[in-house]
């Protein structure tokens, strides 16, 4: 019997160590991802963003892609001055140094939604898969803003 009780008391054990990786939660020693929000846009827009702030993990890793069922097509983009002039453009990925915090923000780095399939409603919370190089997939929820109210970028 006392053998039967250590069983179970190590099962209940190693259940509730395991349990946050079961649940979705990334390990403690991952990239870790906060502040993600996007602005409200206007009825009949096609096209809209999304900023967040990541923070390196244990070892660098690279973000490569992001999706949301909002829209038909979800790009990483980078806003660069050129002889004056704004210019956005597509890149590949927003590599992220281990321990380092890499904002998105507007007017820099972003995520870009094309072919919204309804515009995005202030208060609501909008989900959004990103895809890493090394840690994989991670489902977040994105706040939707007023226009005009953007959180303070951290440094």
């Amino acid at each position: 019997m006392n053998r039967w009780l250590h069983f179970v008391a190590a099962s209940v054990l190693l259940c509730a160590a395991w349990e946050p990786l079961a649940a979705g939660e990334p390990p403690a020693d991952a990239i870790t991802v906060h502040g993600a929000w996007a602005r409200a846009t206007a009825p009949g827009m096609t096209v809209g963003a999304m900023y967040l702030t990541l923070q390196g993990g244990a070892a660098a890793d690279r973000l490569v892609a992001a999706t949301t069922p909002r829209a038909a097509m979800t790009q990483i983009h980078e806003v660069t001055t050129v002889d004056g002039m704004m210019r956005m453009r597509e890149i590949a990925g927003v590599d992220v140094p281990a321990r380092a915090v890499v904002v998105l923000a507007p007017q820099g780095t972003h995520l870009m939604l094309m072919g919204l399939t309804q515009p995005l409603v202030a208060g609501e919370r909008v989900p959004l898969t990103l895809q890493f190089a090394q840690a994989g997939k991670r489902t977040i929820s994105v706040d939707v803003r007023p226009p005009g109210d953007s959180p303070a970028t951290p440094h």
